[in-house]
């Protein structure tokens, strides 16, 4: 569980780093990459293990 939230908090960060646009729901997220506590985090590569669920915390990991 501890690594689909961290895998979803860099995702998050790597997307707004990146200006993209928003998704809708239901739409399939870009490819990225982007490092984490356990080295690079790549979504493909996540993806070919099996489902991957991208969550977003907005101001998570921040004092408030």
């Amino acid at each position: 569980m501890k690594r689909l939230i961290r895998a979803g908090t860099v995702a998050a960060r790597t997307l707004l780093d990146s200006n993209a646009g928003a998704l809708q729901v239901g739409t399939a997220a870009p490819d990225f990459k982007a490092m984490s506590t356990r080295g690079e985090f790549i979504l493909s590569q996540a993806l070919e293990k099996g489902p991957v669920v991208l969550a977003f915390y907005y101001a998570d990991f921040t004092p408030g």
